[in-house]
Formats: structure tokens, sequence, C-alpha cells
């Protein structure tokens, strides 16, 4: 078998290991990067706090599911300041934010010209350090960046071989104060990172190893930590988002993550949701093509059968408050046909190992409707 593995990404993972951070920065000039809710809880303030300097400007201004325009408009107030290293402090939306922020410092142009594949990013001068505050992005360990453009409403990755962090420091800690509802949907995006790396039909044997634990981790601890929220549960899902993160940076998602795209734009369902509503279905499609896979990852959870996996699936939802039903959140019959050509547009989706074309997918939403 041929393969290849690539994550240039220093990892620095445990309990309390935020007061490294300081030693990482690079520069007179730093940028920190989060969000509105990140600030007002104080992160942000520690964050300054473990940098023990004073020469740093903030942007906290990042959404969720980021546009280009707020890209923009903190590359901007980058290239101004002429910032050597960026901090981001947050989710995905503001990890993804500042990657492409530390690209845009040294390239011209804005994101819409390196979306639409008018532009190509030739180098990072930024230094890039990614602080994780939830558990199941993975986009500290990740080349993807995932942005929407306000114009068209469409939300779509960017792949970069300059968007790998030079750092991501994972302290768990960081993450004891999440909601519970933050908790469930991010947990549930990296239970998908994880399951469709591991299906992929471009997984290897490295990626296969990383996902398979993921999975693991996040089926003993998810549940727990949205309930309890005690430190162990929390270290395990920081873990299993991690590399869950390592696992799809070398394969990335399949159907899942292209289902997930329209329930996000169109219908505002939080990404890790929208990402696992269609989850049990697609997984027994799948075992029709990959069962004898599948079973390894079955036997590994310790389980019997296809069926057995899918319905710990289902409860799992249930009992993190994860929608089951595309009625739940306003879809009906009629809105079916858009939501097929809407994710069958997204390349992904062709990473899927069992064909679902429109007739499969039609039927996948008939089911969960």
């Amino acid at each position: 078998m041929d393969m290849n593995f690539f994550l240039p990404v220093k990892v620095i993972f445990g309990n309390g290991r935020i007061r490294e951070l300081g030693s990482l920065i690079s520069g007179d000039r730093i940028m920190i990067i989060s969000d509105h809710a990140l600030l007002e809880l104080g992160f942000v303030s520690e964050v300054k706090e473990k940098i023990g300097r004073t020469d740093f400007i903030e942007f906290c201004e990042v959404e969720p599911n980021p546009s280009c325009e707020t890209v923009d408009k903190a590359a901007k107030l980058a290239r101004d300041y002429s910032v050597d290293t960026i901090v981001a402090v947050g989710g995905g939306s503001v990890m993804d934010t500042a990657k492409a922020v530390a690209c845009l410092v040294s390239n011209n142009g804005q994101i819409k010209d390196y979306l639409n594949g008018s532009k190509t990013f030739t180098s990072r001068k930024v230094r890039l350090i990614c602080v994780p505050t939830t558990s199941g992005t993975g986009s500290e360990v990740t080349n993807v960046g995932v942005y929407t453009d306000k114009s068209s409403g469409v939300k779509k990755p960017l792949v970069s071989e300059f968007f790998w962090s030079d750092f991501a420091l994972v302290d768990p800690r960081l993450t004891f104060s999440l909601p519970k509802s933050v908790t469930a949907s991010t947990g549930l995006d990296a239970l998908a990172h994880a399951v469709e790396s591991y299906w992929a039909k471009s997984s290897q044997p490295v990626s296969e190893a990383l996902a398979i634990r993921a999975v693991n981790l996040i089926m003993k601890y998810l549940q727990r930590a949205y309930t309890d929220g005690d430190e162990e549960s929390r270290e395990g899902l920081s873990m299993a988002s991690l590399l869950a993160g390592m696992a799809f940076s070398q394969t990335r998602t399949t159907i899942l993550h292209a289902i997930s795209f329209p329930l996000t734009n169109i219908y505002g369902l939080p990404h890790g949701f929208a990402c696992s509503l269609a989850m049990p279905e697609v997984l027994k499609l799948n075992y029709k093509v990959i069962g004898n896979k599948l079973d390894i990852l079955i036997r590994y959870l310790g389980l019997k059968n296809i069926d057995e996996l899918s319905n710990e699936l289902e409860a799992l939802m249930r009992a993190i408050g994860a929608p089951r039903k595309l009625s739940e959140i306003g879809i009906r019959e009629k809105d079916i046909d858009g939501l097929v050509e809407s994710s069958l547009s997204s390349p992904i989706a062709k990473l899927n190992p069992a064909k679902i074309g429109r007739e499969e997918l039609r039927e996948i939403f008939e089911t969960i409707l």
C-alpha cells in the first residue's frame, strides 16, 4: 500500500499548558484573534496574561461560520500593524479566520480571490498559534479553513499548505466551562470527523488508527461531558477532537460534511448537529460497501453489529439533545430536492465509499424527515 502522512504542527497537550504560550511567541507585534463571547468570558484576558507582554492588538469580532467580510477586516488590521505572530483563541471559526488572516498579511487581495481560485497563497511569514477552546473542530491541526460568502450564501472550504499552524496548544481546562449545547455540537463534529476519515476512500493506516481511537473516546466521554463536565471527560474529548483533526487532515471529510453545509447556511443548524443528523443512515449505507472495515470499528467499540452501532449513535444523539429529524429544523418535503442538489455540489461528497447520488440522498433525507 502507498500512503503519505504530513502534519507539520507542533502539538502541546495537557491541563494547564496554556502557561507555556508566552514562550511560543515570535517577533514584537502580536495579534489575538477571538470572538466576543470569549472576550466577555475572560479567555482573551487569560491569554494576554500568559503571553506576558503588552505589544499586541485584538480582533474579537469573529462570528460562527466566519464571513469573507470578517476575514478581510481582520486581515487589514493585521497588515496595518505588520504582525509577527497571530494567536487564535476559540473554536473552529476563530482558528479558520486566523489561518486566512495569517496568509493574507503576506499575500495581496481578499479572501474571496482565494476561495474562487483566482489567486493562490504562495507564502506565510506570520507565526500562527492555535489555542482551541472547544472539543470538536480539530482545526488546530488541519490545513483547511471554511468561509461564508454572504453575497451568495455559500459556505466553502479552502485548503492551503500555508494553513497549517506552527503550534497547536491544546489545554483541556479551557473547555471546562463550555455550555451543554456547545459541548454537544462540537463533540458530534469531532465524531463526524473521525467516522468520515475512517470510512473515506482516501483513508490510510495511520489516519484509520487515529480515527478509530477518536471514535472510541467520543463514544465513551461525550454524554458524560455533556451531563457532568468533569475533568476526565473534558480531557478525553479534547484528545478525541485532536486525534480526529489529525485523521481528517490527511483524508478530508465525506458526505456528512457535504450535507452539513446547506443545513447550516440555509437553516442555521449548528455545524456539529448538521454533520451528525444523517450519520446513522449513512453508516448503514456504507456498511453495504465496506462492511469488513466497519466491523473492525464495531469490535473495537465492544459492540456486536452495525445495528447496535447505529442504535448507540441514535441513543447518544438523543441523550445530548441533538436533532434527529429534518422536520425539527423546519425542513419539509418540498425542500428536499434543493437540499440534495446543494449537498452533492460539494466535491467531498465523492469521497464517500458508497455511491450516494440524487436518488440515494433523497431516500436518506426522506427517512430522517
